[in-house]
């Protein structure tokens, strides 16, 4: 029995996981019940972890397997994007700077560089490495958050003070590497203009 199968399916996993994450974070930040949001929290940490653990074993089994495919490469492509919108429309009522920020800076961007592959199908906008780094910064940066707000929420509960403010911070580091990698898709955006603008003619890549 061909084992093919398991790369798409741990991909459509990362895709099945977004809403969950997304519902968890909505209702971590609207409920008033300090047991509730920290459970949320934690859960929507762990969702959010396994999601992106995936897309390591995905790889990894679709090497193994020799079931590398055009159509798996395009669904793990964009399920790592699909995961980060769901994050930030499910904070966009509770946190809407930041999720903003986000929204416009990877999601935004990435519509626009479609829309530049779409007018300018003879130049080839090559990923560059910083522009491969985004998107991975972006999800470590919100695992951290994550994990620094559910572990904030414990330490006060069972009166941990330190305990506390050093989750605290590791929430606040979490949020600026978010922030970071915001800035590195805008700065790899602004890249993809100018390379659609000034490149000669190759075929366009696929990776964004």
């Amino acid at each position: 029995m061909s084992l093919k199968w398991i790369p798409n399916a741990l991909t459509g996993l990362r895709l099945l996981a977004a809403p969950c994450v997304a519902f968890l974070l909505y209702a971590m930040f609207a409920t008033d019940d300090a047991i509730l949001r920290e459970f949320y929290a934690s859960a929507a940490f762990t969702v959010f972890v396994i999601a992106a653990l995936t897309d390591w074993l995905d790889g990894f089994a679709a090497r193994k397997l020799d079931a590398a495919s055009e159509l798996g490469a395009k669904l793990d492509l964009w399920a790592d994007k699909i995961i980060v919108f769901a994050v930030l429309l499910a904070c966009l009522p509770f946190l809407p700077i930041l999720a903003m920020l986000g929204l416009f800076s990877l999601s935004g961007r990435d519509i626009i560089i479609m829309r530049l592959r779409a007018m300018r199908p003879d130049v080839n906008l090559k990923a560059t490495f910083l522009a491969k780094s985004k998107t991975a910064v972006v999800m470590t940066g919100m695992a951290m958050a994550m994990a620094g707000y559910a572990f904030t929420l414990l330490a006060t509960r069972i009166g941990d003070t330190d305990g506390a403010e050093l989750m605290h911070l590791i929430t606040r580091l979490g949020l600026s590497l978010y922030t970071f990698g915001c800035v590195l898709s805008l700065g790899t955006g602004y890249q993809y203009l100018q390379a659609a603008f000034t490149s000669g003619t190759d075929s366009p890549s696929e990776d964004i």
